[in-house]
């Protein structure tokens, strides 16, 4: 017997299948370390992962890249072994290590069989807190730094999203950029990365995570071993990020005389991870922006053909971040896709939001929460988001329940609240000469910059 199925609709969707994120184990060093434990017995891995609560957040405008530099110096030396060495047992352990910062933190991140994990314990314990920080790594990572920013002088999309973070928050918190720029990082000396080491890098400024296929208590005993004797010390200030008023929507140029196409920005302050509208924006901005089906891409992309693709973010940091649209388009429908963008942000906050759509994007959200949260290395890094952003101990269990609970009348709630289209930044880097006249039509100021910032005179 044949069944014939109508291929032309699609099967309707099962209830999702039950989560449940593994039970963390919690202790907390004498030295103040916080540890957190989480056994996945799915597969032979262990992911260690430790936590400086600071980072980019720290770098002033002279210091710019500081943070970063910092972190990308922890594995070129550490305890008795030197690069090399580091590098080679390592590679024997057949793990991987990273380094690196962020706005908000710095971190080291160790990757391993799980039958190697007492060894590499060791290792990830002398790359955190026994960093040496040789005058040559600095050379080294200062050159590599410097040629990553020549390269990014060459990229439109780093452009503009240097020239907005500078326009939005100043030369204060944010308003860097985590890489810093020639200057700053032609100025950084060992001896600042030896004190923002000794003053960031402390145990009660820290936390460990351990991941997969490991007893709850041989990995505080591994921890412990490790790092039980790291040295507190008094915990840094916080700084405070400061976002400059924006005084009415405003249009900034970014010259590129030889470009064939524009890069825009258009945005304003965001919120910061904290906030306790967080699962409505997450839905809103999916609505509007932030994935592939969502309005902005729909509009510039499919409907006009504007663009390859456009996309729209809140950069949910521990205070608040940019919120963003984001697409690169032809030369001459900037001021189209512009005028668009603005159309699309009145648009969501007006209520116009049907169930179809919403019940789409909630769907989505919720099915491919589970696909974050399998391996070791995954829930390591959700355990850092954790403890990063203070988030409750059930909070990856309640996520789809958190996301389906959103309504329209939230939706568009946040969208009136937490978006103002009369109060944008437009950052456009892009050939002056073919955008400057169309994009005057919009009735907005328009300045011209440098892509170093600087002002140029309107022609």
């Amino acid at each position: 017997m044949t069944t014939t199925f109508d291929r032309s609709i699609a099967p309707l969707p099962t209830e999702p299948r039950p989560y449940h994120f593994p039970q963390i184990t919690r202790t907390t060093l004498p030295n103040g370390l916080r540890v957190l434990i989480a056994e996945n017995h799915n597969a032979p891995l262990v992911s260690l992962r430790a936590l400086i609560r600071s980072g980019a957040d720290h770098d002033t405008a002279k210091t710019a890249g500081l943070a970063a530099i910092t972190a990308d110096m922890l594995d070129e030396g550490a305890g008795s072994r030197d690069a090399i060495a580091l590098a080679e047992d390592i590679g024997t352990l057949g793990g991987a290590l990273g380094t690196g910062a962020d706005w908000d933190a710095s971190y080291v991140s160790l990757d391993v069989l799980s039958r190697n994990a007492e060894a590499s314990v060791a290792i990830f314990g002398d790359v955190t807190a026994r960093a040496t920080l040789p005058e040559d790594g600095l050379e080294r990572v200062r050159a590599e730094r410097l040629n990553e920013l020549l390269q990014q002088r060459n990229e439109p999309g780093a452009i503009a999203g240097k020239r907005f973070s500078s326009l939005l928050y100043g030369n204060g918190a944010y308003g860097n950029t985590i890489s810093g720029n020639p200057d700053s990082v032609g100025r950084v000396a060992l001896d600042d990365v030896r004190r923002f080491y000794e003053a960031h890098y402390l145990p009660n400024n820290s936390s460990v995570v351990v991941s997969g296929d490991i007893d709850a208590a041989g990995a505080i005993e591994l921890v412990t071993r490790t790092l039980g004797d790291w040295k507190p010390g008094v915990e840094p200030a916080r700084p405070t990020v400061n976002a400059q008023p924006i005084h009415g929507s405003k249009i900034y140029i970014v010259d590129r005389p030889q470009a064939v196409q524009s890069e825009i920005r258009v945005g304003h302050l965001g919120v910061p991870r904290s906030c306790e509208d967080y699962f409505a924006l997450s839905v809103m901005n999916a609505v509007f922006g932030g994935v592939f089906n969502s309005r902005i891409n729909i509009n510039l992309r499919e409907r006009h053909g504007y663009t390859y693709g456009a996309r729209s973010q809140f950069a949910f940091r521990r205070q608040a971040g940019p919120f963003v649209v984001a697409a690169p388009v032809r030369n001459e429908v900037t001021r189209e896709s512009v005028s668009e963008m603005i159309a699309e942000l009145r648009r969501i906050r007006t209520g116009d939001v049907d169930d179809r759509e919403l019940d789409d994007t909630k769907n989505y959200l919720m099915g491919v929460f589970p696909a974050t949260v399998q391996t070791a290395s995954d829930i390591a890094s959700r355990l850092v988001d954790m403890e990063l952003y203070d988030l409750p101990q059930d909070y990856f269990d309640r996520y789809r329940e958190n996301i389906a609970a959103v309504t329209k009348d939230d939706v568009t709630r946040v969208a009136n609240k937490y978006l103002d289209p009369d109060g944008i930044l437009i950052v456009i880097v892009g050939s002056a000469k073919d955008v400057r006249e169309p994009l005057g039509t919009l009735g907005l100021p328009v300045h011209e910059l440098d892509i170093d910032g600087n002002t140029l005179p309107v022609a």
